[in-house]
């Protein structure tokens, strides 16, 4: 009777095992599926509208795969989690009622006047630089020229006839994380020759032909000045010569020369800059301005306020003959006048263009009291508009103002806000002095010299950049540097304008003594005090340094959907605050689900330890890794305790394991070595082995059948799942994988997770990462493609066990991806 006892006992386990595993199998496959919609979701939201009826259908189809989840959760927890239910109704009818408070764009017109409109213009239609210009218009309409926009309801269009919204969306995909330059380079030229190439409506080209002969009655004969104006462009993101402008137009190609400006919206530089900002393409359309040319005899910029001296007294007036553009794209020095800002502004210091006071050179191309004129001008925009003001000029032939574009104007900290940051160090001389402060602060660094032929992207993180020219072209190393040196350049070029927004300590106008740097190895400088230093001069300095450049330019995407549905908030599972009470997005409701599955499996398992000894298999392997085999379906040596991995009939399985004991992959111990003598428990607490349902010295389980796996597994010091449906077709094959925690730092941590995007990314994975938490998937691939992307997966585990040891700093993050795509595994042993 014990034995038929015993017998009833085992199969009730099986039971209960079988319906608990079944479960969570599909709880798991739900969670992938919902995933890939948040993944997909946030791509769409990149490019369409939040009202748009595609996401609706996703977002309720996404409600409906979590509040199944939430139902299996509860089987599987003996009702644990019905408050889930509560979480997930709000969020449904939060979701709802943002829906309803969508507005169509369908009315839009094609184009607006800069003057004359009645109706103040929405920013979000004309773009940002347009709508400066309107507003300067009804401040001072006599020094306007007039001009018209082609509004982003026209762009939108455009995109919409030719199909071009989907094809670019494609293009743009994981194109930050794209480390081969010349695939960056080829998607984005293939989006502009198919916007060059585009077929322009015909409402849109009787709007741009119509609108322009209005203009022509004024000024017949005319040529065209078209420049960007999108959204978000003279704001926050200065954009600053981010996007094309074309001059001299001719009336019969301004239909052509639109969709030059057009195209120029996904030309390297401005790409770049919204990737580093983390903006979306849906929140910058394009709107065109068109306005006559001006003929000018001098042109120029004027700052109302000095920008390393806030409450300065003088303001400074940019300026050179004939047109201005070559000297705000930096390619062109202009001359500087210094003005005072009281009631009668007078004229305090002339420095040439050749930066050189000495120098008799004249500015006769423009009279002193036109300065004069143009000063007050600016004086009394900067107190219509209520701040500080960065106003384009030009003034023609017959001697009078023209005001070509306003907007705010970036002021950095003066000195005497910030020389308390800067004490002196050691008492030894600069190796350079002079020059314009741009940005302040210190930095220190390699050196590294810019010539034609050099590719910005191999400039290193945290390098002392030197160039000749502030040239724009330079815009995408600025995220990355640590500082930026130029022997010649105005303060009022598109790069300056840059150079504040991402606050790089620069020095504009060093002259030829710059090359004296020539050979050095790292150079310290001082922005502020306009010093530079040969050698290592401030401790700490250079790791401050390159944590900001890991943290800065990475703004969190928001929207009426982000905080509701993408947003992950609970991102420690671990801490007491992990609750279903605390979800507040869709994205919460997923990890918590995942996490108390995951926990129930595992202490469901852990409780019947000794009917699951007798059920589970030892894995027999010559790795220092330790597995008990659930065996499903009698795939692995019926009736024996311990198996090799060949005895496992798993597809999945065996293509998991084709990666892990790859002979060319290192298992590198290298904790082991940095800590040895140390008690086990204090590694556990230093390296964040805690962390987690696992522990060292618990058992790691792999669920095996003929076409499924299941593998939730402590490598070292982090926890990873993999969950695998393969077999023949492609409609039920998927791959899940997750990956958290490790040793080291939080910041290592993160570069390790970083690290595992990249990758995964350029494997053809859908990836998630929310600090080290590291989320990818691959579904309905055939056969072949999904055991290939297991194995791939077993190959990362191994590399990626210990990683976050050596990783140290962002450069490191590109150079490992690059050695683990190309299968030099030799360099993580």
């Amino acid at each position: 009777m014990p034995f038929a006892s015993e017998n009833t006992a085992m199969r009730e386990m099986d039971y209960h095992f079988r319906f608990r595993y079944e479960t969570l199998r599909s709880l798991l496959n739900k969670n992938g599926g919902a995933l890939q919609i948040l993944s997909d979701l946030e791509a769409d939201l990149n490019h369409i509208h939040y009202y748009d009826e595609r996401i609706k259908r996703s977002i309720r189809r996404l409600i409906t795969e979590i509040l199944l989840m939430a139902q299996e959760l509860n089987l599987l927890t003996k009702n644990r989690h019905t408050d889930l239910y509560e979480t997930i109704f709000a969020l449904r009818d939060r979701t709802d009622m943002i829906f309803k408070e969508g507005l169509s764009a369908a009315d839009q017109p094609m184009a607006l006047m800069i003057s004359g409109i009645e109706k103040k213009p929405d920013p979000a239609l004309i773009g940002g630089k347009a709508f400066g210009l309107y507003t300067l218009s009804k401040f001072f309409s006599d020094l306007v020229p007039p001009g018209f926009v082609m509004t982003t309801a026209a762009y939108n269009l455009l995109l919409e006839k030719n199909n071009l919204s989907d094809r670019i969306r494609i293009l743009l995909t994981n194109l930050d994380v794209t480390t081969d330059r010349d695939q960056f380079k080829s998607r984005t030229q293939t989006i502009r020759r198919w916007i060059r190439e585009a077929i322009v409506p015909e409402e849109i080209e009787k709007a741009i032909r119509e609108y322009a002969e209005k203009i022509s009655k004024t000024f017949p004969d005319t040529l065209w000045a078209l420049r960007s104006s999108a959204v978000l462009e003279d704001g926050a993101h200065s954009f600053a010569g981010q996007f094309d402008t074309e001059l001299q137009i001719h009336s019969e190609n301004l239909v052509s020369a639109y969709k030059q400006v057009l195209a120029g919206k996904f030309n390297d530089r401005a790409v770049s800059y919204k990737i580093h900002k983390n903006i979306r393409e849906i929140d910058t359309p394009m709107a065109v301005l068109f306005m006559p040319m001006i003929d000018p005899v001098a042109a120029g910029v004027i700052y109302t306020s000095e920008l390393n001296a806030t409450e300065s007294d003088t303001m400074a007036i940019n300026s050179v003959p004939g047109l201005a553009n070559r000297m705000v794209k930096g390619e062109e020095p202009g001359d500087t006048f210094l003005v005072s800002k009281k009631t009668l502004p007078k004229l305090i210091k002339t420095i040439p263009a050749s930066r050189d006071d000495s120098s008799t050179t004249k500015a006769d191309y423009i009279k002193p009291e036109k300065l004069l004129e143009i000063a007050e001008l600016a004086i009394d925009a900067e107190k219509k508009f209520g701040f500080s003001m960065d106003i384009e000029w030009a003034v023609d032939k017959n001697e009078k103002v023209h005001l070509l574009q306003a907007r705010r104007l970036n002021i950095t900290p003066s000195e005497n806000e910030t020389e308390g940051l800067f004490k002196r160090g050691k008492d030894t001389l600069p190796t350079l002095e002079g020059g314009t402060t741009i940005f302040p602060g210190r930095a220190e660094g390699p050196v590294i010299f810019l010539t034609p032929e050099t590719d910005l992207s191999e400039v290193p993180d945290g390098a002392v950049v030197v160039a000749q020219q502030p040239k724009t072209e330079y815009a995408p190393i600025l995220p990355k540097i640590a500082a930026f040196l130029v022997m010649e350049g105005n303060p009022v070029g598109h790069l300056a304008t840059l150079v504040r927004e991402f606050a790089v300590p620069c020095i504009f106008g060093l002259g030829k003594n710059l090359k004296i740097l020539a050979g050095k190895n790292i150079i310290s400088v001082n922005a502020t005090k306009r010093a530079v230093y040969t050698g290592i001069r401030w401790p700490g300095i250079r790791e401050s340094v390159l944590a900001r450049i890991a943290s800065k330019n990475r703004h969190e995407k928001t929207g009426p959907l982000y905080d509701l549905i993408l947003k992950l908030n609970l991102t420690d599972p671990d801490a007491p605050s992990f609750k279903a009470k605390s979800c507040k997005s869709a994205h919460d409701v997923l990890r918590f689900m995942h996490e108390m599955s995951v926990r129930s499996m595992f202490g469901f398992g852990d409780a019947q330890k000794r009917g699951w000894k007798k059920k589970s298999k030892t894995l027999k392997t010559g790795l220092p890794i330790k597995f008990q085999l659930i065996d499903l379906d009698k795939s692995a040596m019926p009736g024996a305790h311990a198996v090799k991995p060949d005895d496992v009939a798993s597809l999945p399985f065996k293509a998991l394991w084709r990666g892990i004991s790859d002979k060319s992959m290192p298992w590198p111990d290298r904790w082991a070595r940095q800590m040895a003598g140390m008690p086990a428990d204090f590694r556990e607490t230093i390296l964040g082995g805690k962390r987690g349902p696992r522990r060292a010295s618990d058992t790691n389980y792999a669920i095996v059948a003929a076409d499924y796996l299941n593998l939730n597994a402590r490598l070292a010091y982090h926890y990873t799942m993999v969950d695998a449906m393969v077999g023949p077709g492609t409609e039920n094959n998927y791959v899940h994988f997750r990956f958290r925690g490790g040793g080291a730092s939080d910041e290592n941590r993160d570069r390790r997770a970083r690290f595992l995007e990249s990758v995964l990314r350029q494997s053809g994975f859908g990836v998630d990462r929310r600090g080290d938490l590291v989320t990818a998937w691959r579904r309905r691939y055939p056969q072949n493609d999904s055991e290939n992307s297991l194995e791939i997966l077993g190959k990362l585990m191994v590399c990626a066990r210990e990683l976050d040891a050596v990783l140290k700093n962002d450069m490191d993050v590109k150079r490992y991806a690059d050695y683990f795509l190309k299968g030099e595994y030799d360099i993580f042993s």
